[in-house]
């Protein structure tokens, strides 16, 4: 009886482990026994290595698998196999990745905020996202671009070592230098000589400075003296421009007898007519003399 109860407990052990060891495999893989799932159907024009039973991942947790591929012309339709519990909107992005860099493609979605909820009919449009593949084949564009820059740097190169090794540039050059050096023998050799010249210039610059700083500081009180008097004449001189304005201003409102004579039409014509009869006057008389019948001692005696 001992012993029938011991290989009871044995094989209770044993199923209860074996239970446990099934669920956490299961739990692992992403299955649940309670939950249910529906169908979703997506197409691509890439499928790009996407394998049936791959994992689908709603923002990276495991919520089902890629159930069935059926190929079109417009490309490829996958039917993907979606815990009931996860709610897709109408701006859900479906992406064919590959979480790890030489792992396996899954299909990440993510849900959509529009909360519109689509028919359950609707087919929806995925991409392929970057891979091993894709990283492959930028590689490959990356090493053809390199190369191509390899290629242009060694002509360039065999340009330089060619135009450097022509004897005529390198005549050229090594003339620039010689005129280089003597320019700069030229130059220090006037300078050796002027030496004394430029010493004594310099020395009349420095007390010519100081000259001129010692007549500004014993003269300070008399320039000050100077600019004030230049601030009053400016002052007066905005005064007198300020009278100006007024008797202008006063001459163009006609205040005052003389702004009537200059404005006034009637004073200007009369100015102008007594003119002119001076003016014939004066031509008369130039021309035909002054003739007078003045008769101081009574009338004349025919």
């Amino acid at each position: 009886m001992k012993k029938s109860y011991s290989e009871l407990r044995v094989g209770l052990t044993v199923l209860l482990a074996t239970v446990i060891v099934v669920s956490v495999i299961l739990w692992g893989k992403g299955y649940s026994l309670s939950a249910q799932y529906r169908d979703r159907l997506v197409r691509f024009d890439d499928v790009a290595g996407l394998e049936e039973g791959a994992f689908v991942l709603v923002n990276g947790l495991r919520k089902g698998r890629v159930a069935e591929f059926i190929l079109e012309q417009r490309g490829v339709l996958v039917r993907l196999s979606l815990n009931d519990r996860v709610k897709l909107y109408t701006d859900a992005r479906f992406e064919i990745t590959s979480p790890e860099l030489m792992g396996a493609k899954v299909v990440n979605i993510q849900p959509g905020i529009s909360g519109r909820t689509p028919p359950a009919d609707t087919v929806f449009y995925g991409e392929s996202g970057g891979g091993m593949n894709e990283l492959l084949k930028m590689s490959t564009d990356l090493a053809g671009n390199v190369d191509s820059l390899l290629d242009v740097l060694q002509i360039t190169i065999n340009n330089i070592n060619k135009t450097a090794g022509d004897p005529r540039v390198q005549e050229a050059f090594l003339s620039a230098v010689r005129n280089l050096d003597q320019s700069t023998e030229h130059t220090l050799e006037l300078i050796r000589i002027n030496e004394g010249k430029l010493t004594e210039v310099m020395n009349d610059l420095v007390a010519t400075t100081g000259t001129v700083r010692q007549l500004v500081e014993q003269n300070s009180s008399e320039i000050d003296n100077t600019v004030d008097d230049i601030h009053s004449f400016v002052a007066q001189m905005r005064e007198i421009s300020n009278d100006l304005d007024q008797i202008v201003g006063a001459l163009r409102s006609q205040d005052g007898t003389l702004g009537q004579l200059i404005y006034n039409g009637e004073t200007i014509t009369t100015l102008n007519r007594t003119l002119t009869s001076v003016d014939s006057l004066v031509e008369e008389i130039r021309e035909s003399g002054i003739t007078t019948n003045i008769n101081l001692f009574g009338s004349r005696r025919k």
